[in-house]
């Protein structure tokens, strides 16, 4: 992982026997990516299970948000709950059911 943020302009403390804090943040990141990756690998990823209500109460969404509703109205289909994503197009966004 990159350390760019060491030569940033700040006040870097140093910890203990010259250790700063940017190397201790470093290593943390390195660490939990690591250990991220591993667990996703072994269980996949969870997604945000939300109401309709919840979901409209989002005020920003962003391209390629994916979150799980699980009591949206489907009318032809037995089961309410279901994927969205949110997608952008011509400008304009809006949640889409992933089928």
């Amino acid at each position: 992982m990159s350390r760019d943020f060491d030569n940033f302009p700040t006040l870097d403390a140093v910890i203990k026997d010259k250790e700063f804090m940017s190397n201790i943040w470093a290593d943390f990141m390195d660490t939990f990516v690591v250990s991220l990756r591993e667990y996703l690998s072994q269980y996949g990823v969870f997604v945000p299970r939300l109401t309709l209500d919840q979901r409209n109460a989002i005020q920003s969404p962003q391209e390629g948000q994916l979150i799980y509703v699980y009591d949206a109205p489907v009318p032809t289909v037995p089961s309410s709950a279901h994927l969205q994503i949110w997608q952008v197009t011509s400008g304009t966004g809006q949640w889409t059911q992933i089928v």
